[in-house]
């Protein structure tokens, strides 16, 4: 599911019908929105599910506050809605599959953290392997709204000029809408979506 649609835009240019093109258009422009929303935070925002192989936490890692292993373990992406499985990876053998519950082997939170019950996490390169669901399932207003108007700025200003005079008639664009390019302000409202690993 896109962040926004080809309709929501032609709503928001308050366009009275788009062409077949208009709409491919549309959704290239928002297709391009989304791409820089997500290089912005490191991480695609529309609920998936993945499977990671991670590092074990180690004692260079400053998120695990200086010690030789740790109970929690932080996945790359974030809301986390589900956790289908966690393996301990081995080179000997096939694995260790773990049991989810307070009173097994681990738990996890909507943040993205993996907290081991009883043990540290293994310490190795390539250690756990986890299949999660993270992400929206419906995406944030602000989100959406972002998305839009970098879209409507590549529909509307696609050769990115900053002013345009015809005769006596002439228009100036906002520095932020140049194209799909972010603003300071863009940049920090994203840094609530930002993937923390």
């Amino acid at each position: 599911m896109p962040y926004a649609t080809a309709e929501n835009l032609r709503l928001l240019l308050r366009q009275p019908s788009f062409s077949d093109d208009d709409t491919a258009t549309a959704e290239l422009l928002i297709e391009l929105a989304e791409g820089v929303i997500d290089e912005e935070t490191g991480q695609h925002l529309e609920a998936a599910e993945d499977t990671v192989t991670l590092d074990g936490p180690v004692i260079e890692d400053s998120r695990y506050q200086g010690t030789t292993g740790s109970r929690k373990l932080l996945l790359p992406r974030w809301p986390v809605t589900a956790v289908a499985s966690v393996t301990l990876t081995s080179d000997t053998d096939d694995g260790e599959d773990l049991t989810f519950g307070k009173e097994q082997d681990y738990t996890w939170s909507r943040s993205g953290i993996l907290h081991r019950r009883g043990a540290d996490w293994p310490t190795h390169d390539r250690a756990i392997e986890v299949t999660y669901t993270a992400g929206y399932a419906t995406i944030p207003a602000g989100i959406k709204r972002l998305t839009l108007r970098l879209a409507a700025g590549g529909w509307s200003n696609f050769e990115r000029l900053t002013s345009e005079s015809l005769g006596d008639h002439s228009k100036a664009w906002a520095a932020d809408a140049l194209g799909i390019e972010l603003t300071p302000a863009d940049r920090k409202a994203l840094g609530l979506y930002r993937a923390r690993t």
